[in-house]
């Protein structure tokens, strides 16, 4: 019996330490009921029954010495780091989105596996990122300011992460599917710099190490924030001086008071497009293609016609298409027909475009539209933005 309360004293001491298994937490009475049953334990078979105490008492302290609470992540799974423990390990390059995760909520989820999906894919600023980003937000003078504002941590972090493992394998030229924990999507763009393939966020940050596979997704090392997207496709447009012309002719349309989707995909035309056409301004516009005697913001003007056609009800970035041909709803109510292939070709057999050489030495006709990739995928929060190579309507435009 002296051996029996030794066993009780230690297990008393040990369960203010404990951390049974994975699944532990603090609160639970794992060694209470170990030691309720050493209590029911007298007499019969005690020598087998001290022996099985032994074995219990072991095993109990070696899972405990084997534990400590996440923040401090001594756990491991075999050779490789958590994501949270990464940052830690590399704490001189990462601290300050270590402390954004742990005021954000966020730091002992990425030290975890994902309950809910298949791993995580962090997007990692560095701490000079970070500091770049302080620099020019006038909101906040320094990293502490950021650190206090808890509510803009958990959805900066939450933004930076996505709830599966990604390889930049499964990245796309457009828009990701999988979502941030905020319930956005992200557009990563492929580019050459130099003999390298390069991938960038959200068409500003640079991916500087891709693909390093942590116990519990992946983290991929980025040169600037990810900032979430705040403004409107129609308002994107109305900011842009290179797109002017169309952004006036909208305005002018009404469209905005018209617009009944939540997402759209916008068309849009450079203005050196236009000039191209002669046309250097919106009012050389009005006379091209306005119907006489009707208010350019009536549904029945053709010009009204011409600008809501560059609205197409969806969110469609280029990876969004749907392969082969399709009609897409416009704001028109004209369908507008994109043939998704080996190219992106709209509106196919519209207009002649003009002529283009192929392998034999003979020409084709370029008969439709096409979207041109550096200035496509724009991301805004009602859907993207595709710069199109030629002026777009449903029948062939006004000379």
């Amino acid at each position: 019996m002296k051996l029996k309360n030794q066993l009780i004293l230690i297990l008393k001491k040990v369960k203010s330490n404990l951390m049974f298994f994975r699944d532990y937490r603090p609160g639970m009475e794992v060694s209470t009921k170990i030691i309720y049953w050493l209590k029911q334990c007298s007499g019969v078979q005690g020598y087998y029954i001290i022996w099985v105490e032994v074995f219990f008492l072991i095993f109990v302290l070696f899972v405990s010495s084997c534990n400590t609470e996440r923040e401090e992540s001594n756990w491991v799974d075999g050779d490789t780091l958590s994501i949270s423990q990464y940052l830690e390990k590399n704490h001189e390059e990462f601290s300050m989105f270590y402390r954004l995760l742990k005021e954000g909520k966020m730091l002992n989820t990425l030290y975890a596996y994902n309950p809910y999906g298949e791993d995580y894919t962090l997007f990692l600023p560095t701490n000079s990122a970070i500091e770049k980003y302080i620099q020019q937000n006038q909101n906040y003078g320094n990293f502490e300011e950021l650190l206090k504002d808890t509510g803009f941590s958990k959805v900066l972090t939450r933004y930076h992460t996505i709830n599966r493992k990604l390889h930049t394998d499964e990245f796309p030229d457009g828009a990701l599917f999988d979502k941030t924990l905020t319930d956005e999507r992200l557009v990563t763009t492929f580019y050459t710099d130099g003999n390298n393939q390069a991938v960038k966020v959200n068409n500003s940050s640079l991916i500087v190490k891709a693909n390093l596979k942590m116990s519990n997704g992946y983290i991929h090392v980025v040169s600037e924030v990810l900032q979430q997207i705040k403004v409107s496709g129609y308002d994107w447009l109305q900011q842009q001086k290179d797109y002017s012309i169309l952004a006036q002719a909208v305005k002018l349309s009404g469209l905005k008071s018209k617009m009944w989707w939540t997402k759209y995909t916008i068309l849009a035309e450079h203005d050196s497009i236009y000039r191209k056409k002669g046309i250097n301004s919106v009012d050389d516009l009005v006379k091209r293609i306005a119907t006489p005697g009707i208010p350019v913001s009536n549904k029945a003007s053709a010009f009204y016609l011409f600008t809501a056609y560059h609205f197409i009800g969806g969110e469609y970035y280029l990876n969004d298409l749907k392969w082969g041909n399709e009609d897409y709803t416009t704001l028109a109510t004209k369908p507008l027909m994109i043939d998704f292939g080996i190219e992106v070709k709209i509106n196919q057999g519209v207009e002649v475009y003009g002529y283009k050489m192929i392998a034999t030495g003979d020409s084709t006709v370029i008969n439709y539209i096409r979207p041109i990739p550096e200035y496509s995928n724009i991301l805004t929060m009602t859907g993207p933005v595709h710069s199109i190579s030629n002026l777009l309507f449903y029948e062939p435009f006004p000379k």
